[in-house]
């Protein structure tokens, strides 16, 4: 099949009038805007989700989700590392200058990160979490293993029964995941082999996957029952998991919301245990 973005420029058949507005409102912001859900698309190319859905078929997907993985792996850039993204770097202006421009682009990825994941996706997250009758598992790859250290320390507070697989002793306690249990795992490119055998290991014993990974073409996501996606593209030659730390926090405010009654009593009684042990050097009246 032609590329994705040739067939939108060029399309082999004739379209309507409102098909040729979700082709260009694809074009226009190529690949991200066909990487939302298809009613922002459609909502953006000022149109019904039907006429996106026409679209899709005429170009010759069998729905969605299939062209949603046609246009990843069309902009898969996985293998990408650091030394080859090195060449691209132009320091134009002065340290400063770079470091606030780098900031401000931080502020646009949180912006597009707000369009990747619909309400049904973050009611099921928040669901499946704060189920008291759901074990969680938690995982990170070589860069993202704080983001699975840093939920995990809020999960804690939250609930019990969670667990981090950050170590090869860790590890081993995977053979007690099972139908009652969802892992959670952080993995962006380059995409890790660790990741890829827990969840081979998880789906087999009958848990659920919950994957935090970029925009694009990850091995795990036709294995992941839910996926939470985000930007990590930078001006730097390292990617930004600034979006996915922003969906952590996002996550975590959600889950305090719907928290159980008892969430202020066992904070307390948390806070208890640790005054015994002096873990804060001021402690609250």
């Amino acid at each position: 099949m032609p590329e994705l973005k040739h067939l939108l420029n060029d399309p082999p058949m004739r379209l309507t009038a409102a098909e040729r507005k979700v082709a260009r409102a694809l074009l226009d912001d190529f690949p991200r805007a066909g990487l939302g859900s298809m009613a922002r698309l459609a909502t953006t190319a000022g149109v019904s989700e039907p006429s996106v859905m026409r679209l899709v078929k005429k170009l010759g997907y069998s729905g969605y989700a299939s062209f949603q993985q046609a246009l990843v792996q069309e902009v898969d850039e996985r293998l990408r590392s650091p030394r080859l993204q090195l060449d691209k770097q132009h320091y134009d202006h002065p340290v400063p200058e770079a470091w606030d421009d780098y900031l401000v682009g931080a502020g646009k990825l949180i912006d597009e990160t707000r369009h990747l994941l619909s309400a049904p996706d973050i009611l099921a997250l928040c669901e499946l979490i704060a189920s008291p009758g759901q074990r969680i598992w938690l995982h990170g790859g070589r860069y993202s293993h704080f983001l699975a250290g840093y939920l995990h320390a809020h999960l804690k507070l939250l609930r019990g029964d969670c667990h981090l697989l950050a170590d090869a002793g860790a590890i081993d306690s995977l053979i007690d995941l099972g139908q009652r249990d969802a892992l959670i795992l952080f993995d962006y490119r380059r995409y890790q082999s660790q990741s890829a055998t827990l969840a081979r290991i998880a789906k087999r014993q009958g848990g659920r996957l919950v994957l935090f990974t970029d925009v694009y073409d990850s091995p795990l996501r036709a294995q992941a029952d839910l996926i939470i996606s985000a930007p990590v593209d930078s001006p730097s030659p390292f990617d930004s998991l600034l979006p996915a730390m922003a969906q952590v926090e996002a996550l975590v405010r959600c889950l305090t919301l719907t928290a159980e009654p008892g969430l202020n009593d066992r904070l307390a009684r948390i806070d208890e245990i640790r005054a015994q042990f002096h873990v804060h050097l001021i402690e609250d009246e």
